[in-house]
């Protein structure tokens, strides 16, 4: 009789482990999947934090720069430019800057639309492309976007 209690005490002990093990294992993935996969490369907040620590650096160093240019300027692109960093999810769309001048100011503006744009992308480790829209201006429109989507993709 003494043998049985014990075959049976030890299956209960066995089964408590189980279901212990089958919890602490069940538990986390639960939340995970109810709170949503993170994305791999934002993963961590150091990173997100050191992804913006570098951008702002890099435009501190643009706007000392370029220190004749508008105060929105450097407002506009740090609000629309960290928001997108600062997202928690990964983009697979590129970040498109838009920067329009007069004749003037033309070379002015590709210096600082370009170091912008290479200050955004540094921060992420990524590339940039530039897009001449003078060069397009006197195609037919269906034949621009073609042409655009090509060079984004």
């Amino acid at each position: 009789p003494l043998s049985i209690d014990d075959g049976e005490s030890q299956s209960g002990f066995h089964k408590g482990q189980t279901l212990l093990l089958v919890l602490l294992i069940s538990v986390p993935l639960l939340y995970v999947f109810w709170s949503g996969i993170p994305s791999l490369p934002y993963g961590t907040s150091s990173r997100d934090a050191e992804i913006l620590q570098t951008f702002r650096a890099r435009m501190k160093e643009l706007k000392n720069t370029y220190q004749s240019q508008d105060p929105s300027l450097w407002k506009r692109a740090h609000v629309s430019l960290e928001k997108r960093l600062n997202t928690s999810h990964l983009h697979l769309e590129p970040a498109i800057l838009l920067f329009t001048a007069g004749r003037e100011a033309e070379r002015a503006l590709r210096c600082l639309s370009n170091e912008i744009a290479d200050a955004f992308a540094f921060s992420q480790n990524a590339t940039t492309i530039q897009i001449d829209g003078v060069d397009k201006a006197l195609l037919d429109s269906d034949d621009v976007k073609l042409e655009v989507d090509k060079e984004l993709s």
